[in-house]
């Protein structure tokens, strides 16, 4: 019989959990739409604005690998001579909507390495049918993705001037595309772009749809542009938000971040080298009779006594506390009280849902000014599904925020911290020293104060990425694509940053928190061993005989 404990870390681990997140994980579809008409083909950086765009494609592959392995991309190129039976005129299909792999990296190699004339330079610029086809692709896939993006990456800020019928259908092919709940996104390529000519005027009616503020110069920015739009916050569930026993509001939960970790292992067969699938089975140690997964259970030792709860008995108790996703209101108390050793996971985010219930914005930004202005946060008792274990949250405040040009760098909502149970906090022996510590001095603190201002930078999850797992990505992806052995570098290690920033106060470091008369700091030097002479010599050699 297996223990039960009722710490929540050892809830997490539990296969009903496990298999219910499977089912929960959120997936895109992203769609590019590449212009391969004449003015793709211009100098662009010493390259051309087509070959760029295919090799934004092809980061974006690579990324979309290591990091959302259930999402699914397709490219597709207008403006193009070739007129073939299985897409409309002037548009090729070079990859469908499928989770990305070795072919698709190996369809835009090839794109990029070949001619890149070959699919022709059309004069003819059927923006219209593209949007409608790759609207088209999408929703023909069976799988049901929780968003799909459409993207589209052009040079030419004119393509429809003066036709006010092609500028009409466009119109009406994206306003097709956002009732369809497909989100629009614009890459305008190269310095002179100059989106006052035709695209602000288009994409001005549509308020779900960014414009950007002119084109982009280098693929930095690009990538950078493509990273911030692709990071939008996917929902994980709907929640309903409890008030009280009675009344509630509908919000949506995000995730932002999460955490990278390896592929787990398979194991394959030697002979077909296809998958293995493993079958566990329990027997008993006296009479080695199979048990059944109906007969085991869980026990747990309260007060010198075995309490035994049975398989059936395990969901009855996770849910009488709170009903699968909703979030019940507690109470209310100072920021103060939180306390940054009470994080032991990555916290959520919520937002109002006034589609599944009209009014809950409302009341959700009421509740949201009151706490900004009364400078408190929320205690409340979450559970995300069915099967996945409780959790007590508090909800901390967060205004909305822009940036320098007026656009919305952060929204506003509710940040939901998960907080430890009682018996995940432990308190640690410390062992006193053996010695007499020093004596700190004003001048020390003040220098290592200094030290810590110094070295602080803006943090976010991504800045450092994780050598192992960068490392293993990078041999997998060598050993794919049949590539050198990679030189990958750890991000962890010390730079010429450190040394850079401390330079100013590097007297005063090695000054006041480093002086030479201090034992603790001394390491202990060998001492030389003095030779031998050869009367001594003789004598050990009169001991041996």
């Amino acid at each position: 019989m297996e223990s039960f404990n009722d710490s929540p870390l050892e809830w997490e681990n539990e296969l009903e959990e496990d298999n219910e997140n499977e089912k929960w994980v959120v997936k895109q579809n992203i769609m590019f739409l590449i212009d391969a008409s004449k003015p793709m083909f211009n100098t662009f950086n010493n390259k051309n604005f087509f070959s760029t765009s295919i090799e934004i494609c092809k980061a974006v592959v690579m990324k979309l690998i290591r990091m959302n392995r259930n999402d699914k991309i397709g490219v597709m190129l207008f403006g193009t001579n070739d007129n073939n039976k299985t897409c409309p005129n002037n548009i090729n299909i070079l990859c469908q909507i499928k989770k990305p792999g070795i072919h698709t990296i190996n369809i835009l190699d090839d794109v990029m390495l070949s001619d890149l004339t070959r699919y022709g330079q059309s004069q003819f610029l059927p923006l219209a049918d593209a949007l409608w086809y790759s609207n088209y692709l999408i929703k023909k896939c069976d799988e049901n993705q929780s968003r799909s993006s459409i993207i589209l990456i052009t040079c030419n800020d004119q393509p429809m001037i003066g036709d006010s019928k092609k500028q009409f259908n466009l119109r009406k092919r994206l306003d097709d595309v956002i009732k369809n709940d497909i989100d629009f996104k614009f890459i305008p390529l190269g310095a002179t772009f100059n989106m006052n000519i035709f695209y602000e005027k288009i994409l001005n009616k549509f308020n779900n749809i960014t414009i950007p503020s002119n084109g982009l110069k280098n693929i930095d920015d690009i990538m950078s542009e493509i990273n911030e739009k692709m990071k939008h916050g996917r929902s994980v569930s709907k929640i309903k938000f409890f008030i009280d026993n009675n009344n509630f509001i509908c919000t949506s939960i995000y995730n932002f971040y999460t955490k990278s970790k390896i592929p787990s292992k398979v194991k394959l067969d030697k002979n077909t080298n296809k998958p293995l699938k493993s079958m566990s089975q329990i027997f008993t140690t006296d009479t080695n009779e199979l048990v059944c997964t109906s007969d085991l259970g869980k026990y747990c030792i309260i007060a010198q006594r075995t309490i035994v709860f049975k398989s059936e008995d395990l969901p009855i108790l996770k849910s009488s506390i709170i009903e699968p996703g909703t979030i019940k209101l507690l109470g209310f108390t100072n920021k103060e009280n939180i306390l940054i050793l009470y994080h032991f996971k990555t916290s959520s985010f919520i937002q109002p849902d006034n589609v599944s219930l009209e009014g809950s914005s409302l009341f959700f930004n009421s509740l949201l000014e009151c706490c900004l202005e009364m400078n408190k946060i929320i205690i409340c008792f979450l559970k995300i599904r069915k099967g996945g274990r409780g959790h007590l949250v508090a909800l901390l405040p967060q205004t909305e925020i822009l940036d320098d040009y007026g656009t919305q760098k952060y929204p506003p909502g509710f940040h939901v911290i998960y907080l430890p149970f009682s018996d995940c906090i432990r308190t640690i022996k410390t062992q006193e020293p053996n010695y007499s510590l020093p004596k700190i001095t004003e001048q020390q603190i003040n220098i290592a104060k200094n030290i810590c201002e110094k070295l602080s930078f803006d943090y976010y999850p991504a800045i450092i990425k994780n050598p192992k797992i960068n490392c293993h990505w990078a041999m997998l992806e060598a050993l794919a694509l049949e590539l050198e052995a990679p030189n990958v570098t750890d991000e962890t290690l010390p730079t010429n940053f450190i040394g850079n920033k401390l330079n100013l106060i590097k007297n005063d470091i090695y000054e006041y928190l480093f002086p030479k008369h201090n034992n603790i700091l001394k390491t202990p030097v060998a001492k030389k061993r003095v030779p031998s002479t050869s009367h001594d010599n003789k004598r050990a050699l009169k001991k041996q005989k």
